[in-house]
């Protein structure tokens, strides 16, 4: 993903040029919009391009991400939005991958003796698919799953709030807590992240991935060779820091925090569904404060994390295949 200062203008997020070392693509749910036409030509032109040879890699959703695409409660709004998605993943036809399902499966996987990931291909769901377009809601094995991703997500949602609940706590009551709390922001661009949410990854291990407590150390030793484990971990305690401030703490406190410490209820989902793809080099997101919390933990020294994040439009404008290839630049940009 490269740009020059000329083009930084024309740029939704794109603030410098970017080099990608991982082909493979997350994708938000968010990309996919209500009764936005130029928004899905845009999406579909990105589409095209990334499917345009091999090596460019393989596209991924997270099927947790579709269960939250589908929140709406109208059945209406959720066969329109079923229909979007499956007009964007049938433009990738075999190179898009649904992880999971299970809880933190890919996680699991980075600490299975084989490191095999579970996904499912188009073909696998497709008919549940159109079953659920014409029943109006998820049917089959898809419903089953989103009932496990429910029950889970309220499992994460108490547990981040218990945590929550006590930063919040300290933060007002104690200035040691409040000084401590400064110094370890200050260095969350740094290895010591690592440190900071050690107990969240040391939980993930321990519950999900089937490992001994000690096995931490082994995860912080060569963090880059668990990159999912990390990405859940440190955007969870990013999301625990935003949701400990006031608006007017933050503002007081972090003038200069911008989006960092931007709050919102579903932050903790976002670690979730970004770490589900940790692997992978690219998430396109149309979420500006994930974006910009996702690039501040890649751009660390070291880099925590492999992912990068960008908007559909960026993408679209500034992508240049890998390993040197070169892309035809006549085509129109919706």
């Amino acid at each position: 993903m490269t740009t020059s200062q000329s083009e930084i203008k024309q740029f939704q997020k794109l603030e410098k040029a970017r080099y990608v070392h991982h082909s493979d693509v997350l994708f938000d749910s968010n990309v996919i919009r209500r009764s936005d036409e130029l928004a899905e030509k845009r999406l579909f032109a990105l589409a095209e391009l990334l499917v345009e040879k091999p090596e460019y890699g393989n596209i991924w959703f997270s099927l947790s991400s579709i269960y939250e695409l589908l929140a709406p409660e109208e059945p209406a709004t959720r066969v329109e939005l079923l229909s979007r998605f499956r007009k964007l993943y049938m433009r990738f036809g075999e190179r898009v991958r649904f992880i999971g399902p299970g809880n933190f499966s890919s996680v699991v996987a980075e600490w299975s003796a084989d490191g095999s990931f579970t996904y499912a291909m188009a073909k696998n769901i497709d008919s549940e698919v159109l079953a659920a377009i014409a029943a109006g809601d998820l049917v089959g094995s898809l419903k089953l799953a989103r009932e496990d991703w429910m029950a889970q997500k309220a499992k994460l949602r108490a547990a981040y709030n218990e945590r929550v609940a006590g930063f919040k706590r300290y933060y007002k009551e104690s200035s040691e807590f409040r000084e401590a709390f400064r110094s370890y922001l200050l260095r969350y661009n740094t290895k010591h992240a690592l440190e900071q949410c050690e107990g969240v990854a040391q939980t993930l291990l321990v519950e999900f991935a089937k490992q001994p407590p000690e096995a931490i150390a082994k995860a912080k030793e060569n963090h880059k060779r668990y990159p999912c484990t990390w990405t859940y971990a440190l955007l969870s305690r990013l999301a625990d820091y935003s949701a400990t401030l006031t608006e007017g703490q933050r503002r007081a406190d972090f003038p200069n925090s911008g989006n960092l410490l931007k709050a919102h209820a579903n932050d903790f989902v976002d670690a979730y569904i970004v770490a589900s793809g940790g692997k992978c080099g690219m998430l396109i997101t149309n979420d500006h404060a994930l974006i910009d919390k996702a690039n501040f933990l890649y751009d660390a020294e070291p880099s925590l994390i492999r992912i990068q994040a960008f908007t559909v439009y960026d993408t679209l404008i500034a992508f240049n295949p890998p390993n040197g290839g070169v892309r035809d630049r006549s085509r129109e940009i919706p």
